[in-house]
């Protein structure tokens, strides 16, 4: 892991070519029955914090009749609540099964930036910058494809928390196969700022409350009637540890 002194950005020393990191998501990020069910697990116990982040877009007016690009959106969860709530919600998703899913239920998702010819009241990434290599390309195209006044939302690991601190590589956002690049909140609003936008907040948090937790006894108890599903050992100690441990930065900015 190498620092940047002057951002604080700590970046990956041997990224992966971007190209092959495209391939890998198009083809090899698929998900099989199991997966499929342990993915419903996640939409059902993040329901409530999906729920607190469409407070966030009202608080800045952004409310029903809105548009909303959410990059790297996976089966759509978040745009299925956005367009619940009366909004024009897309999505970007390189994953051809995830974004096959979202087809099925009558979402539009595309598969990269260059397919998107709108503008946008507001572009939301929930933990995704940090999967880029070029993440200077991607916010110059987000800063294009919005409204002027437009608002930037991005979550990312705060790689500058106190459990990021103490538990170094066993933590539980650091995943050197996925996580590219590390922010800390100095570096994310220098990054975002560079950038031409006017950083209103950017606040470090846990994703992981007792809603969250209570949602995900619910998904425990509905998905293992009506589809005999249980999570594995693995996963339940890797859920509470993420509840536990995981701390996350959320930026909001607007086009200046």
């Amino acid at each position: 892991m190498l620092l940047c002194k002057d951002c604080n950005v700590h970046v990956l020393k041997h990224p992966p070519e971007q190209e092959y990191l495209d391939a890998y998501y198009a083809t090899e990020y698929v998900m099989s029955k199991a997966e499929t069910l342990a993915s419903e697990h996640r939409r059902i116990f993040r329901l409530p914090e999906q729920f607190w982040l469409i407070a966030q877009l009202q608080k800045f007016g952004i409310s029903s009749g809105s548009s909303i690009l959410d990059i790297g959106c996976d089966k759509g969860y978040f745009i299925d609540q956005c367009r619940r709530y009366g909004y024009f919600a897309k999505g970007i998703e390189p994953s051809v099964s995830a974004r096959s899913y979202c087809e099925s239920v009558g979402l539009q998702v595309h598969a990269n930036l260059n397919e998107v010819h709108d503008k946008f009241d507001a572009i939301t990434m929930w933990h995704v910058l940090e999967h880029f290599t070029n993440p200077h390309g991607v916010i110059a195209e987000c800063e294009e494809k919005l409204q002027a006044g437009g608002f930037l939302f991005i979550r990312v690991p705060d790689f500058a928390s106190i459990w990021s601190s103490i538990l170094g590589k066993a933590w539980i956002w650091f995943q050197p196969n996925n996580h590219y690049i590390h922010y800390s909140r100095t570096s994310l609003t220098k990054f975002i700022e560079l950038h031409g936008f006017e950083v209103l907040s950017c606040t470090s948090r846990k994703p992981n409350n007792m809603n969250t937790w209570r949602a995900g006894g619910l998904a425990d108890i509905t998905l293992k009637r009506n589809f005999r599903y249980t999570q594995t050992l693995r996963k339940y100690i890797g859920r509470m540890y993420e509840h536990l441990t995981g701390v996350e930065l959320f930026l909001i900015a607007r086009k200046k």
